[in-house]
C-alpha cells in the first residue's frame, strides 16, 4: 500500500485463479481434513477450495453454500463469505469474519481459521477506507491491525504456515510501526527457519521486513538468497541494491543499474516509485518512455548529474537517496489512512506513506538545526533549518488540529509561519516566537522591533517560510557540509586561451586565521582541496576540476593577510552555471553559491573576455601564452588606495583603430563614475590582450563596478562589467 492506502495490495487477499462452477463440486462434497503448515495435502485442500471459489460470480450459490456450511463447517463457510466480500455482495466481510471466528473458537490450533480471519479483516479494512462519509484519519487501520494479529495467531498455531507469514509481512510493511515490525520480523524468521527450503516469496518478504525493521545486514543476506532462487532476478537485484545503497556500500549501484535494464513490469514500477520522491512529472514521463539499457542509462544520468551539481564523486547521491528513504520510513511514517487538509496547510503532498517531514528529509537530507520545543497551548510541532550556500531554508511542521483545520496528532504538516502552528492562537505569542530565535534574526525582530517593525518582520518571516516550502518540495540537495566554515571569497574569471580551448580561472581568497599552516623545512605549507564544476542548462557537466593544491610560504600568514590561490580549467564557449567548494583538512570548508560565467569564443564577431583585476599583495599571477604576467584577485579582495592592474582580451577584431573606455562606477542606484580611463589602439585582428593600471587611491571602502567598453571602427561595441569590493589596507 505504498503511497496509497485507499487500495490494498492484491497480495493481502487470495490471488484466485478462475475455475468453472463445476470444479467446486468435489471440494465441497469431500471432507476437508485438518491442515498444518508442513503437510502438503492438507494445504492443497485449503488452497484448492480457494481456487475453486474464485471462479464463480454466482452470489446466490455462494449464499446457499454459506447457510449450509455455517454451523457444521465454519472454515468452509468462511471461504464462501470471503468470496462474497470480494464480489461486494457482503462488502464489510461480516459473514466471513463471523464464520472464521467460529472456526477459530472450535479449533484454535488450526492456522487456516486465523489466516482466513486475517484475510477477512483486511478486506473489511479496504471497505472501511472506501467509506468517505466516515470521520477520522485512522479509518480502516483498526481492522488492518486485527488482520496482522490474526496472521500472528496462525503462525503461533503452525510456525510453518507460509501464507500467514506473507500476509503478516504485507500488512506490517504498510503500517510501518517500528514496534510491530520487530514482532513481524521475529515471526518471519521463525517461519523461514521452519520451512526448508524457504519459498522465494517468503525469502523476499523476510528481506523487506528485516530492512524496514532496521536489520540491514540480515536483509542483505535474505535478498542474496532470493537472487539464488532465480524467481525474479530484476526485483531481487533492486531489493539487494536498495539495501546495500542504504548501508552506503559502493557495490549497490552496479546491481541497481543492472536491475533497471530489465523490462519486468513489477520491478519497473518499483524503480518509478523510488524516483517519484524527487522527479518532476516531466522526468517521470521520460522514464516511462524508455526500456532496457536506455532506462538504466537515463537513471545513471539522473543520479550522476546530481553528484556533479553537488561536487561529489559519482554514486554518492544514489546511496544517500536510499539512506534517506529508509530513515524517513522509520522516523516519519504516516500511521493514518486519510489526510484532511485545512486552509493553513501550505503544502499538499497527497503522500500516505510519510508525513511532510519525510518529504523534506528525502529531498533535502538531515537539517542543520532541528527544534522540537514545548510551548503551552500549541500542538506538537517542529522547525528545521538548512544552512545552504545560496540562502537558508526554514521549515515549520505542525501536528494536530485547531479551529483552522489540520489533521492528526501523528501527521506533521508544513505551515508557512510559526504563527500558523496548530494551537498558536492559544499559545503565548512571545514564547512561540522566542522558541525559534536561534533559527534566524527575523524572530528577534518580531519580538523587539516595535509595532511597525515587528509587523514588517512577520511579513518577512512568512515570506521565508513560503519560499522555503517552494524550494524544499520541488528541488533536492546533498550539499557538502563542514563543521567549520571557511571565510572565503571566490570568482570564476573566463579570460585567456590555451591549445585546449578557453580558460577559466577559479580565484579564491581565505582569511589567514581560518587556514591551517603546516610547518616545513622551508617555511609553511597550506594544503587545500578545490572543486569546481561548470554545467549547462540541463545540468550536464561541461568542465570540472577536483584538485588538491599546496601553497608554500616562507612566513606564516599574519592575521590581516589572505591566502590567495588559483585553479585553472578549460571551458567551451557559452554561458554556464558553476559551483565551487574549498576544503581545508577534514572539517573546514565552504561551498559557494551557484553563479554563472560567460565564455567568449574566437570567432569573427567582436567579443570581450571577462575582466581580470588584481593588486600585488592580494593576487595570484597567471602567465599568458605571450609571457605576460596577469594578476588575478577575487572580487572582494582589492585594497583601498592600491594600484589595480586590469587585463582583458578582445577577440574577433579586424584591422583598424579601436576605442577602449574603462570606468569605475559606484555600486548604487545612481552608479556614478568615480574613475575613468580611455585610449585608442590600432589592432591588426584576431585576439588581443589589453593590460592597464587603475589608480583607485581616492575611492573609499565599499562596492564598485568596473566597466570596459570597446568600440570598433564601424561603431559596433561590446561591454563587460565586473563587481569589486575595496577593503581596508
Amino acid at each position: 500500500m505504498r503511497g496509497n492506502r485507499d487500495r490494498l495490495p492484491s497480495s493481502w487477499v487470495p490471488v484466485l485463479l478462475p475455475r468453472t462452477l463445476a470444479c467446486m463440486v468435489l471440494p465441497l462434497t469431500s471432507h476437508l481434513s485438518p491442515l498444518t503448515g508442513q503437510t502438503a495435502p492438507r494445504q492443497t485442500a485449503f488452497e484448492e477450495l480457494h481456487d475453486s471459489l474464485a471462479g464463480t460470480p454466482d452470489t446466490t450459490a455462494l449464499r446457499t453454500m454459506l447457510r449450509t456450511l455455517r454451523r457444521g463447517e465454519p472454515l468452509r463457510a468462511g471461504l464462501a463469505g470471503l468470496r462474497l466480500g470480494q464480489l461486494r455482495a457482503d462488502p464489510d466481510f461480516s459473514e466471513a469474519i463471523s464464520s472464521f471466528r467460529q472456526a477459530a473458537r472450535l479449533e484454535p490450533r488450526r492456522p487456516e481459521a486465523w489466516y482466513g480471519l486475517g484475510l477477512a479483516e483486511a478486506g473489511r479494512s479496504e471497505w472501511e477506507m472506501e467509506q468517505r462519509s466516515w470521520l477520522g484519519s485512522r479509518v480502516g487501520l483498526g481492522a488492518l491491525e486485527r488482520a496482522a494479529s490474526d496472521h500472528l495467531r496462525a503462525l503461533d498455531a503452525d510456525v510453518g504456515f507460509v501464507p500467514a507469514a506473507l500476509g503478516l509481512a504485507g500488512i506490517e510493511l504498510t503500517l510501518l510501526d517500528t514496534a510491530r515490525l520487530a514482532v513481524a520480523r521475529d515471526a518471519l524468521r521463525r517461519t523461514a527457519a521452519a520451512v526448508i527450503p524457504s519459498p522465494p516469496e517468503l525469502t523476499l518478504a523476510l528481506g523487506r521486513v528485516e530492512r524496514a525493521a532496521g536489520s540491514l545486514d540480515s536483509a542483505t543476506i535474505a535478498f542474496e538468497r532470493y537472487l539464488l532462487t532465480g524467481r525474479n532476478r530484476a526485483l531481487g537485484l533492486l531489493e539487494l541494491a536498495r539495501t546495500r545503497l542504504a548501508l552506503g556500500r559502493a557495490d549497490g549501484d552496479t546491481l541497481y543499474y543492472e536491475g533497471a535494464s530489465a523490462n519486468d513490469a513489477q520491478t519497473v514500477a518499483e524503480y518509478r516509485a523510488d524516483l517519484a520522491f524527487l522527479a518532476a512529472d516531466s522526468t517521470l514521463r521520460e522514464f516511462d518512455r524508455l526500456a532496457g539499457p536506455n532506462r538504466a542509462a537515463f537513471l545513471h544520468r539522473f543520479w550522476t548529474d546530481r553528484d556533479h551539481l553537488e561536487l561529489r564523486p559519482e554514486g554518492e547521491r544514489l546511496k544517500e537517496h536510499y539512506r534517506r528513504v529508509l530513515f524517513a520510513r522509520v522516523h516519519f511514517p504516516l500511521t493514518i489512512s486519510r489526510r484532511f487538509y485545512g486552509r493553513l496547510d501550505a503544502y499538499r503532498s497527497g503522500n500516505t506513506e510519510v508525513d511532510d517531514r519525510g518529504i523534506i528529509y528525502i529531498r533535502q537530507g538531515e537539517p542543520n538545526d532541528r527544534l522540537r520545543p514545548f510551548v503551552f497551548g500549541a500542538m506538537p510541532n517542529e522547525s528545521w533549518r538548512y544552512a545552504r550556500s545560496d540562502g537558508d531554508l526554514i521549515f515549520h511542521f505542525s501536528a494536530g488540529y485547531d479551529g483552522n483545520g489540520g489533521g492528526d496528532l501523528y501527521d506533521y504538516r508544513l505551515v508557512q509561519s510559526v504563527l500558523d502552528l496548530r494551537g498558536a492562537a492559544d499559545a503565548p505569542r512571545d514564547q512561540l516566537i522566542l522558541s525559534r530565535q536561534s533559527l534566524s534574526p527575523v524572530y528577534g525582530h518580531m519580538l523587539n522591533w516595535g509595532r511597525f517593525g515587528a509587523a514588517k518582520a512577520r511579513v518577512q518571516e512568512r515570506g521565508m517560510g513560503a519560499a522555503s516550502i517552494q524550494v524544499g518540495t520541488t528541488t533536492d540537495s546533498y550539499e557538502l557540509q563542514f563543521s567549520r566554515r571557511l571565510p572565503a571569497v571566490a570568482d570564476l574569471i573566463a579570460v585567456g586561451q590555451s591549445p585546449r580551448g578557453s580558460l577559466g580561472h577559479f580565484v579564491f581568497g581565505i582569511a589567514a586565521p581560518a587556514t591551517t599552516a603546516h610547518r616545513t623545512t622551508g617555511g609553511f605549507q597550506y594544503v587545500l582541496r578545490a572543486r569546481v564544476v561548470a554545467l549547462d542548462g540541463r545540468r550536464q557537466v561541461v568542465a570540472s576540476v577536483d584538485t588538491t593544491m599546496v601553497i608554500n610560504r616562507t612566513e606564516r600568514l599574519t592575521k590581516r593577510e589572505y591566502l590567495v590561490g588559483r585553479v585553472q580549467l578549460v571551458l567551451p564557449p557559452g554561458r554556464w552555471t558553476y559551483r565551487a567548494a574549498l576544503q581545508d583538512g577534514d572539517s573546514a570548508g565552504v561551498v559557494f553559491a551557484p553563479a554563472s560565467v560567460r565564455v567568449v569564443g574566437t570567432g569573427r564577431s567582436l567579443e570581450l573576455s571577462d575582466i581580470a583585476l588584481g593588486s600585488p599583495d592580494l593576487a595570484v599571477s597567471w602567465i599568458t601564452p605571450a609571457a605576460h604576467a596577469v594578476l588575478l584577485s577575487p572580487w572582494a579582495l582589492l585594497r583601498k588606495g592600491a594600484e589595480v592592474e586590469i587585463y582583458y582580451e578582445v577577440t574577433g577584431a579586424t584591422q583598424g583603430k579601436y576605442r577602449h573606455e574603462i570606468t569605475v562606477l559606484r555600486a548604487d542606484k545612481r552608479q556614478r563614475p568615480m574613475v575613468s580611463l580611455s585610449f585608442d589602439e590600432d589592432l591588426t585582428g584576431g585576439l588581443v590582450g589589453s593590460h592597464r593600471t587603475l589608480r583607485l587611491e581616492r575611492l573609499k571602502r565599499g562596492g564598485y563596478i568596473v566597466e570596459v567598453r570597446v568600440t570598433a571602427p564601424d561603431g559596433t561595441f561590446q561591454v563587460r562589467r565586473r563587481s569589486i569590493r575595496l577593503i581596508d589596507p
